[in-house]
């Protein structure tokens, strides 16, 4: 078939991907169980104001990156050739960035109405922040050239000294600053391994090159922009949240949203894998890319669905199992954000084929509009509706963005059609009456309907079975042979 991706392609794309799912699975199981000893260990109130923190730096760390990762992966991924100057130059550019960037969100948040301890935790998470785009700025290698198991292996180790610290400082009592010290302090492991391993595949020694630094701030400030501004809608309900409702209120919907942020990695890890490629076949007119975007856009709508059934079905167990039972109260905003998983996890791809056709300014357009509506309906609602009126709000930005999305993808390749949808439908209709029907604790129910969900995917012909049998299982026996 003319437009089928290849089978090599596609082996070492599952196999990246199966990398960095099974890694973000493990480092996000470390990080749910930092969340659930910070949740249970600050109570709602210390952990509104860690969110507050954590969520206002999100901002200035998107906005510092000005899409200079992404610039450099498309460079690097449609000339292989370029990556060693590409990187040396780049990186003494973006240290000045992050420095410069985070010194002013710094700044701006001792001036903001926060309370002392969200102001305390903005100033000491300012250096895991640093450390994040530091992070970011590497992480262009090992997406290009598939080597994502590094990146996820420094992730996880992150994650791991995260979790002892965060243990440790609340056996001791060390209290609150402690907690978001051990942050920073994973984020900075995680930075150094990246560090070994990009250093492994290219020279890293750092050169001043001003002719390169301005083009490429000149070839990546709308697409970073864009970037930016797509994701700060993302979470700047949350420090609307903070500045107009209580602390308490934050911590409920940041527990809730905490699932969101778990669950969206998996879009993310596919989008990772695919780009790179789809980058190359873009620039060339390969017709390779009509089967890399039918795929990958089978594979997110299946995965998205039991997302969704299980926040539906099981808000309050999923809240008290983890953050405790504080936080029940929280359910209503975790059913109210499952749609959430559909937008954002087709998006993820639609996104990704804008930014490979080169439609920044599109795509800065889409994100400045979603933004501006973001904020008006929040400032309008959360004072009356609180964290209730936020989670329904994100999902209608979710939604709302996604046409215009299509429309920018659309001049890259032709979009994936729905022929896979009936499989997934029956799948989620057996998943759906295994969660009403069985009887038992939530968490027996959960794991059978899953169990269910996946055993009628691979039992149905196409892609998910086909990705599990035709190139995730070749991928992971090669690896084991070549062990």
């Amino acid at each position: 078939m003319s437009d089928a991706i290849d089978t090599a392609l596609s082996v070492r794309l599952a196999a990246n991907t199966f990398v960095q799912v099974a890694g973000g699975v493990l480092a996000s199981l470390v990080s749910f169980f930092t969340f659930v000893a910070v949740t249970r260990g600050l109570g709602p109130e210390a952990f509104g104001n860690f969110t507050a923190a954590t969520v206002f730096l999100f901002i200035p760390v998107v906005l510092a990156d000005v899409g200079l990762s992404t610039a450099v992966l498309r460079e690097i991924s449609a000339s292989p050739e370029r990556t060693e100057p590409a990187m040396r130059a780049s990186l003494p550019l973006r240290a000045l960035i992050s420095a410069g960037a985070l010194a002013v969100a710094v700044a701006v948040g001792m001036s903001m109405p926060f309370n002392s301890q969200t102001k305390a935790a903005i100033l000491i998470s300012a250096a895991g922040a640093f450390f994040t785009l530091l992070t970011l700025s590497l992480q262009p290698v090992l997406q290009a050239q598939l080597k994502m198991h590094w990146a996820a292996a420094a992730t996880l180790a992150g994650r791991i000294t995260t979790l002892a610290l965060t243990l440790g400082a609340l056996a001791v009592g060390l209290g609150f600053k402690s907690i978001v010290a051990a942050q920073v302090i994973g984020l900075a492991v995680t930075f150094l391994l990246h560090v070994v391993a990009v250093a492994a595949i290219v020279p890293l020694w750092p050169i001043v090159d001003i002719a390169y630094w301005r083009r490429l701030l000149a070839g990546s400030i709308v697409i970073g922009l864009a970037i930016s501004i797509s994701l700060i809608y993302f979470r700047v309900d949350t420090v609307l949240l903070a500045l107009l409702r209580s602390s308490e209120e934050v911590g409920l919907y940041g527990a809730a949203y905490k699932f969101i942020e778990l669950v969206v990695l998996v879009p993310a890890a596919v989008g990772v894998s695919m780009f790179p490629p789809l980058a190359r076949f873009a620039a060339s007119g390969d017709p390779r890319a009509v089967g890399l975007v039918q795929k990958t856009f089978d594979v997110l709508v299946a995965a998205a669905v039991p997302v969704i059934v299980l926040m539906l079905a099981y808000p309050e167990e999923l809240l008290t199992l983890t953050a405790g039972p504080d936080y029940a109260d929280a359910a209503v905003a975790l059913q109210l954000l499952a749609p959430f998983a559909l937008f954002a996890f087709v998006n993820a791809l639609f996104w990704r084929m804008g930014l490979a056709a080169r439609r920044d300014r599109m795509l800065l357009a889409i994100a400045v509009s979603v933004l501006a509506l973001n904020v008006v309906l929040n400032l309008v609602f959360i004072p009356s509706y609180g964290f209730k009126a936020a989670a329904v709000i994100t999902v209608v930005s979710e939604a709302l963005i996604t046409i215009p999305i299509v429309l920018a993808a659309r001049s890259v390749t032709r979009l994936p059609n729905l022929a896979y949808l009936p499989v997934v439908i029956a799948a989620a209709a057996a998943m759906t009456t295994a969660v009403v029907l069985l009887p038992g604790p939530a968490a027996l129910g959960a794991l059978v309907a899953g169990a269910l969900y996946l055993a009628v995917l691979l039992l149905l012909p196409g892609t998910a079975r086909d990705v599990v049998v035709r190139d995730l299982l070749p991928a992971v026996s090669g690896a084991v042979r070549r062990r």
